[in-house]
């Protein structure tokens, strides 16, 4: 799955039906650079520097929040 948004998107029904989820921010004219992520020209790596929500009642979601259960949490990331 390749999210092209400039947010967060509520994902999870689809999340849960995919093998890989990328999310492009607004990519515009580096579309490039996402497609060099996809065919393995290039091994990505990155951590959020915010919570992904799991859910629209979590919004908005914060760090300490007494219910925090975000989808992926402040610092989540992959490298490979």
């Amino acid at each position: 799955m390749i999210l092209v948004s400039g947010r967060p998107m509520i994902v999870t029904d689809t999340i849960a039906k995919v093998d890989a989820f990328v999310a492009a921010w607004l990519p515009g004219t580096e579309g490039q650079g996402v497609a060099d992520v996809l065919f393995g020209d290039y091994k990505p790596t990155g951590k959020l520097s915010f919570t992904w929500p799991r859910s629209i009642d979590q919004v908005p979601i914060n760090v300490g929040d007494k219910t925090y259960d975000p989808l992926f949490a402040f610092g989540y990331g992959l490298t490979y």
